[in-house]
C-alpha cells in the first residue's frame, strides 16, 4: 500500500489504538483496492480468506436460496464484512458484493487471527464489530416478525431520511430489486407498497422518495428504538 493510504488507515477508529508493531503486521500483508459496483467480494460457503473492511462506498450481505437472492444487511463505511467467519475459521454463511464504487481493505485471515490473539485493542474492535452485526441481525428479525413489508419500507425511508436531515427526501441508492430484497419482499410488491405510501405522506419520483409529511409517515410506520435506532 502507498504511504498516504497507510497513514489514512492508521487514523481510522478501527485501528487508531493499536500498537505500531501489530498495526504494521496487519498492514504489511493487506491490500487496499477499489471495486466498481456489482463486484462479488465474498461467496457463500467458501472458506474465509480475508477480513474485508469497507473504507468508502456501500456493500450488501446477501444469500442465494432456491434461485433467488435475499438481502441480509447493508454495509456502510467504516465496518468489516462478516468477521465471525474469520475469527471462527469457518466458511462464509453468506455472500457480499459492492452496491456502489467502493474501497475495501483486505487483510489475510490468518494474520487477523494472529493479531486478534495478541492485541487487546484490536480484539475489542473485532468484538464490537461482532456485537454490531449480531444486534443488527436481531433488529432485522424483529422487524420481519412484527411488521408488514409496507411498514418495513416506511421505516427504511425514515431511517434513510435521518441520515441527511438537510436533504429531507430520500434517493434510493440502488435498484428497486435490491431494496425489495433487503426489506423482505418482491419487486412487484415493493411497487405496490410505494404506491400505498403515497396516502401516508410521500411522493415517488423515479428513485427519489419525496417526504411531504414526515409526521404522517411516522404515524404510519411507528418506529421503535430497539429496532430502528442505529445507536441502540
Amino acid at each position: 500500500m502507498r504511504t498516504d493510504d497507510i497513514k489514512q488507515l492508521q487514523e481510522l477508529p478501527m485501528f487508531s489504538g493499536m500498537s505500531p508493531e501489530n498495526l504494521g503486521r496487519l498492514f504489511d500483508a493487506a491490500l487496499l483496492q477499489k471495486f466498481p459496483a456489482g463486484v462479488v467480494l465474498i461467496h457463500e460457503n467458501t472458506q474465509a480468506d480475508f477480513l474485508h473492511v469497507l473504507i468508502d462506498g456501500l456493500a450488501e450481505i446477501y444469500t442465494e436460496q432456491d434461485g433467488g437472492e435475499w438481502g441480509i444487511s447493508l454495509v456502510n463505511p467504516v465496518s468489516a464484512f462478516i468477521p465471525a467467519a474469520i475469527i471462527s475459521h469457518q466458511p462464509y454463511l453468506s455472500s457480499a458484493r459492492t452496491l456502489l464504487e467502493s474501497r475495501v481493505l483486505l487483510i489475510p485471515a490468518e494474520r487477523v487471527r494472529e493479531v486478534f490473539a495478541q492485541d487487546i485493542v484490536f480484539a475489542r474492535v473485532i468484538a464490537k464489530e461482532l456485537a454490531r452485526a449480531y444486534r443488527g441481525s436481531v433488529k432485522k428479525l424483529k422487524g420481519y416478525m412484527a411488521r408488514s413489508s409496507v411498514e418495513r419500507l416506511a421505516n427504511w425511508i425514515l431511517a434513510e431520511a435521518q441520515k441527511d436531515t438537510h436533504q429531507g427526501n430520500v434517493v434510493i441508492p440502488f435498484d428497486r430489486g435490491t431494496l425489495a430484497s433487503h426489506i423482505g419482499t418482491t419487486r412487484e410488491n415493493l411497487s405496490r407498497n410505494l404506491a400505498y405510501l403515497t396516502d401516508h405522506g410521500v411522493r415517488i419520483r423515479g428513485r427519489e422518495i419525496v417526504i411531504d409529511d414526515k409526521n404522517q409517515l411516522t404515524l404510519f410506520a411507528r418506529p421503535q428504538r430497539l429496532i430502528d435506532d442505529p445507536a441502540s
